[in-house]
């Protein structure tokens, strides 16, 4: 895509990873930890300088990565749920995240609730952010800003336009003309940062808790994915004794951020990987024995009702779909 080229575009969703795949501009993890079949959509509007991404699921999802080096994402809950957390934080009605460049992140996100996230060109965005607010915007962020917009209904209707747009019905990329809808974006990006204030929630006794919690279950899920990196799937013993964490810490942390047992958490994540493995077969070979024997599913009966359960169909479903 050129700098002068916009695309715009609808991508449906059938599956946590290709939730994952759709954002391929940043290392991202996305695992699916209620039960259901999965379905959802993303809408995306796609600028060199700007880019806007609206996400929705049916099924609760936890999000982990990095932002890039570049990009910064300015985000907010369109639709939002009592349970969806932001890292340690939980966002009130009007909130705005500035995560900088190079800062990671995770975020719970019950199912139906819609986020919406602009893409930007860090250094860009400060650039014009200092000529309007220079003391205040003076030093770069150097990790997630939560900001309490004092209206964001501007922001909103706009997404909202945004959302409606015609060309969403047949992807598109556009040319110059389509220059002042990117314009508009950063403009308003802009406005609202201008008209928030910075959250000062580290006074809340609540978040120290969850902040605990939260690194308890970063160190774990890293932990996880290491090993799973190496074709070994850990158990609660390994995790406990690898990461000097106590098994009722683990319980506590879990069910504090996830609202699971560390043992459903590690179950989930292990079908979620093997439905990825199923959905893009690497082969016409693949077997549902190899992989869920690979995820160390000895049993093949409990792995497809455990299967069933979470995805709400079996993995031969799953694999024969994929094959055609």
């Amino acid at each position: 895509m050129s700098k002068k080229q916009l695309l715009l575009q609808t991508i449906p969703l059938s599956d946590a990873s290709e939730q994952a795949s759709a954002q391929n501009w940043l290392p991202l993890d996305i695992n699916q930890i209620s039960a259901g079949n999965y379905q959802g959509h993303m809408r995306v509007v796609e600028h060199a300088d700007v880019s806007v991404y609206f996400e929705k699921q049916n099924c609760t999802v936890h999000k982990r990565g990095v932002t890039d080096e570049k990009n910064c994402t300015i985000s907010f809950f369109r639709t939002r749920q009592p349970q969806t957390r932001f890292s340690e934080y939980s966002p009130a009605d009007n909130s705005l995240f500035f995560l900088p460049s190079s800062t990671e992140f995770d975020i719970y996100v019950p199912g139906s609730a819609e986020t919406v996230y602009f893409r930007i060109d860090q250094s860009r965005l400060l650039e014009k952010a200092r000529a309007i607010d220079p003391s205040r915007w003076e030093s770069s962020p150097t990790g997630l800003q939560i900001l309490d917009a004092i209206d964001r209904r501007s922001l909103d209707a706009f997404t909202d336009e945004i959302y409606s747009l015609p060309h969403f019905t047949k992807n598109s990329v556009g040319n110059d003309h389509h220059g002042p809808l990117a314009r508009t974006m950063m403009d308003q990006v802009l406005m609202a940062l201008n008209s928030s204030c910075p959250n000062s929630p580290d006074t809340h006794p609540e978040l120290s808790i969850r902040r605990r919690a939260r690194d308890i279950v970063n160190r774990v899920t890293e932990y996880i994915n290491a090993e799973f990196d190496q074709i070994r799937c850990p158990t609660i013993s390994d995790i406990c004794y690898e990461l000097k964490i106590s098994e009722r810490a683990l319980q506590y942390g879990f069910k504090k951020i996830l609202q699971l047992s560390p043992n459903t958490y590690l179950r989930y994540h292990r079908l979620n990987r093997a439905r990825a493995q199923l959905s893009r077969p690497a082969s016409t070979d693949v077997s549902v024995t190899a992989i869920a024997t690979h995820w160390h599913f000895w049993h093949l009966g409990r792995f497809s009702r455990d299967y069933l359960s979470l995805f709400s169909e079996l993995p031969s479903t799953t694999l024969r779909r994929a094959l055609g």
